[in-house]
């Protein structure tokens, strides 16, 4: 029996049978329970008393089993009773909306009241992705089946006439104020350069006095610097619907004056940024059209025209550079979108007579030198160095113009006329680009490429320039004869391509954070010229030309993999190469 005792456990209880004394419980003592006196009230020679109606310790008998049943029929009301209770909710809210806080809170932008909480979509749902490979997407020649793509799902946000009561009431401490403002100079400014830091400082410090148009333009910049942070990634959405409402209702309040305030401009230039590397590209595209007409009914692609500037514009040095610098951003985006989706320009070129923005430096110290305008630059052979966001507008313009060659060649043939010109405004464009590479590589030589984020891109932009024309020779050239000029395009592609790849590698070390909205574009193009030259010249390539070839390929991919947490872009282009 002890064997079995020792074997099975232990064959008696742990305690004897009936209660603790009451000297015992007091004391925290283990008790006998010996009767009619326990050991230890013997020891002491003081009564022993047991109360023998307590109530026993832990749940009742199925009371946790009870609960659990009562949470299970709890979750299934709320969820068939959720649109009840929102309603509900903002009857309730609708009637609190005379109250003197409220009128407090909307004393510059009316809110209308609902719940700002999303109810959770239906499994059965149909979601559609935010970045996705259109169907109709011919088969790309690079196989990467098992590419790693985040898929990113379309957010719902809020329309200006259901806009939540709770966006009213964003709360924003002062110190995030100061760190969303830093981040945004520290971050966004280097690629999106078009505000003068002390002037900026100077009227959000005058916030009881802050017009509309800068208080939209300050919840843009706090929106864009989310975007190139991991730190306030959870408040993107909170801030992005409260900008996006503010500037809606700025519109929809608006009357018809001729004046269009350039804050609003900027602010819905950082928006449009913001929409393409984090929600979707059908967004961000519709917000860039409101962009361009608002560049266009400001007139902001004439600033510097002699009618102008002998008319009192009211406006100093300062604010004209800003003015500068929002069209060339604008006028930067705009070609980035014709190049990606082969589309004809918005901001026409030859009606350009603003000059090109002087050196950031310069203007934050409030000197503003006078520099030449666009046509000047592009008839030029002047080596001379130029701002970063300058040499990104030169560069972006030598690929619009190839962009426009291309469709030229096109209705020329379609109406059966002879492209006499074809071969020399392709020379043209290449003896530009060529100039523009030399004179950033003498300019901006490599110990201080990575240290601004903008010159950085215009360097792989430039590249891409190189990679688009040689694919327009390629597909404008096939019955050519002489195939000689296009194995040097080929060539020069190839190398453009290792270069871009290069550049994106190097991009790393300055982070990800800072880079460029549409890099990946440029990481795109590097990446399928290198596959279609491994596909179409493999088997002319030695085992070491294919072993560096195949590299660059793979830190192109392995760049845009890393990129796809930042920026959607990069979500996108990766599904392309799939």
């Amino acid at each position: 029996m002890e064997t079995e005792h020792i074997m099975y456990g232990r064959a008696e209880p742990r305690q004897q049978p009936g209660y603790a004394c009451e000297e015992c419980r007091k004391k925290k003592l283990r008790c006998d329970r010996q009767r009619p006196q326990c050991g230890a009230c013997a020891n002491a020679q003081i009564p022993c008393e047991v109360n023998d109606r307590r109530t026993p310790r832990g749940p009742k008998k199925g009371s946790i089993g009870a609960l659990r049943s009562r949470i299970v029929a709890l979750e299934r009301r709320l969820s068939t009773s959720q649109a009840e209770d929102n309603l509900a909710y903002a009857t309730e809210v609708g009637s609190e909306e005379n109250s003197p806080a409220k009128e407090k809170t909307t004393a510059q932008f009316p809110l209308p009241d609902w719940d700002v909480s999303q109810p959770e979509q239906s499994t059965n749902a149909s979601t559609s992705l935010a970045w996705g490979a259109p169907g109709t997407a011919p088969p790309s020649p690079i196989l990467f089946p098992d590419l790693p793509v985040l898929p990113t799902i379309a957010t719902s946000y809020p329309s200006p006439k259901q806009s939540p009561a709770s966006i009213g009431e964003v709360f924003v401490s002062d110190l995030m104020k100061a760190d969303l403002t830093q981040l945004y100079f520290d971050r966004v400014h280097p690629v999106v350069p078009i505000l003068n830091k002390p002037k900026t400082f100077k009227w959000i410090k005058e916030a009881n006095t802050m017009s509309e148009p800068r208080e939209c333009l300050q919840y843009a910049m706090w929106t864009a610097a989310t975007a190139f942070s991991s730190q306030f990634g959870g408040f993107q959405d909170t801030m992005y619907a409260k900008t996006r409402f503010m500037l809606d209702q700025l519109d929809l309040n608006g009357n018809d004056s001729l004046i269009c305030h350039i804050e609003l401009v900027q602010s819905w230039i950082l928006i449009t940024f913001y929409e393409f590397a984090k929600t979707n590209y059908r967004r961000g595209w519709l917000s860039a059209g409101r962009v361009f007409r608002l560049v266009q009914f400001s007139k902001l692609y004439d600033i510097d025209s002699p009618k102008l500037l002998s008319s009192d514009i009211g406006d100093d040095s300062i604010s004209l550079e800003e003015k500068r610098r929002t069209f060339w951003v604008a006028y930067c985006l705009d070609r980035f979108i014709s190049v990606i989706e082969g589309a004809p320009m918005t901001l026409n070129e030859e009606m350009v007579f603003t000059r090109l923005p002087c050196p950031d430096a310069d203007f934050q110290r409030g000197l503003v030198p006078q520099e030449s305008f666009l046509a000047e630059t592009m008839s030029s052979a002047d080596m001379r160095p130029y701002a970063p966001l300058a040499e990104c507008v030169i560069l972006v313009t030598i690929c619009s113009r190839a962009l426009s060659h291309r469709q030229i060649y096109t209705i020329e043939t379609l109406y059966s006329n002879i492209p006499l010109d074809f071969s020399s405004r392709h020379d043209w464009l290449d003896g530009m680009l060529t100039r523009r590479l030399s004179s950033l590589q003498a300019n901006y030589p490599s110990l201080t490429v990575a240290e601004d984020p903008m010159i950085l891109f215009s360097y792989m932009f430039a590249h891409s320039t190189v990679i688009y024309l040689c694919r327009i020779f390629e597909t404008l050239s096939m019955n050519d004869q002489n195939q000689t000029i296009v194995w040097e395009f080929q060539e020069r592609a190839l190398w453009a391509a290792q270069e871009i790849a290069r550049l994106a590698k190097e991009h790393e070390h300055l982070g990800y954070f800072k880079a460029h909205i549409f890099m990946p574009l440029t990481i795109y193009l590097s990446s399928s010229r290198l596959a279609r030259h491994l596909e179409v010249r493999k088997g002319e390539l030695d085992t070491k030309e294919v072993e560096e070839v195949e590299k660059s390929l793979r830190v192109s991919v392995e760049a845009l993999q890393k990129l796809q947490s930042v920026n959607n872009l990069a979500g996108h282009y990766l599904q392309l190469l799939r």
